[in-house]
């Protein structure tokens, strides 16, 4: 079943929802869109055809969290609290979505699952919203998703004009929009005319097949020093990535915390051991790790590309990198490696 939502209802609905669950949606930062808590008097920001700056994995893994507390009048340590608020996480775009889904395969797993991302995913419904529109730097088709991929959603809206076409995918979904009028047969024809057309025109970046063998083979080749030259190493990508979950833990003595916080494999010293040795010394290392993990490594344990194209690190990259880019001249790089026919 689909239904329809009139635009000009979408911040009545969002405040009516904020009566049972914290409600999350893009809304205007300067000149940037992230997402933010919906109160009163708040300015939806959906219109633009790309995503927001801040990828919304930081409502699951925030840039900062306490792990653990020890109370020095007791000499106990105690556990941080895990969240239990139901939250609504409207306007995300299928790519973060996904992103989150992928995420999942680190911090939710049955052999040790991160208990603090498992009860944010659990309190969470995400309501998504579709790209008829997709941007110059996205290219989800290119890493196995699309610009109205369903991937991690509870629902997902495609933009008519003046309304929401609105499908919901679970029953929780369905709970928060059935009470709105359903779309004709003819309605739903032209949504589907507009998904289809919007993944048919958006450009291929590159190919995915064989990518992962060949950037296994060029492991030494000298196209990562290449690519290195242009590095700045701050790390930008990394952090405005949806699906990068580097981090570092520290005790904050100070404050008898300890703490998570977002770190990169574009510093230096995230790879630095105990011993002194840094087996990525260069940026030339750092910067085929950055890659290799998103088009091989990732690949391994789940068989999907860490990566969903959302085109953040081509936007925001202060020297203009474009992965994209990295990886067709990649690909176009001859191998070293021998083959036995």
């Amino acid at each position: 079943m689909t239904y329809l939502l009139k635009k000009s209802e979408v911040n009545q609905t969002l405040r009516a929802w904020t009566s049972k669950a914290h409600v999350y949606a893009p809304q205007k930062v300067q000149k940037y869109a992230q997402f933010l808590p919906v109160g009163e008097d708040f300015e939806l920001s959906v219109e633009e055809p790309h995503n927001t700056r801040f990828p919304p994995k930081a409502l699951f893994l925030p840039q900062s969290e306490t792990l653990l507390k020890y109370n020095p009048q007791k000499r106990e340590l105690e556990s941080a609290e895990t969240p239990d608020q139901p939250r609504i996480i409207f306007g995300i775009r299928p790519c973060d979505a996904k992103a989150v889904t992928l995420l999942d395969s680190v911090f939710s797993s049955e052999d040790n699952p991160d208990p603090f991302w498992q009860a944010r995913r659990d309190q969470s419904v995400l309501v998504g919203l579709g790209c008829d529109q997709p941007c110059a730097t996205c290219f989800c088709t290119s890493v196995e998703s699309g610009p109205f991929d369903r991937s991690g959603l509870e629902a997902i809206l495609t933009d008519l004009g003046d309304t929401y076409a609105v499908e919901p995918l679970t029953e929780r979904g369905v709970s928060l929009f059935e009470n709105l009028t359903v779309a004709s047969a003819e309605t739903t024809q032209t949504i589907q005319a507009i998904q289809e057309k919007a993944t048919r025109e958006m450009p291929i970046a590159f190919g995915r097949e064989g990518l992962k063998a060949h950037l296994d083979e060029l492991f030494e080749n000298e196209i990562w020093e290449d690519f290195a030259k242009s590095c700045l190493g701050c790390g930008i990508c990394t952090f405005l990535c949806p699906t990068c979950f580097c981090f570092d833990i520290v005790d904050e003595v100070r404050k008898s915390t300890r703490e998570r916080h977002w770190d990169t494999c574009m510093f230096k010293v995230y790879s630095i051991e105990a011993s002194g040795h840094n087996p990525r010394p260069s940026r030339r290392e750092r910067t085929r790790q950055r890659l290799m993990h998103k088009y091989s490594y990732w690949l391994d344990p789940t068989g999907q590309t860490g990566c969903t194209g959302c085109g953040r690190c081509v936007r925001y990259c202060p020297v203009g990198l474009d992965i994209r880019a990295m990886v067709r001249k990649s690909v176009a790089t001859p191998s070293e490696v021998p083959h036995v026919d």
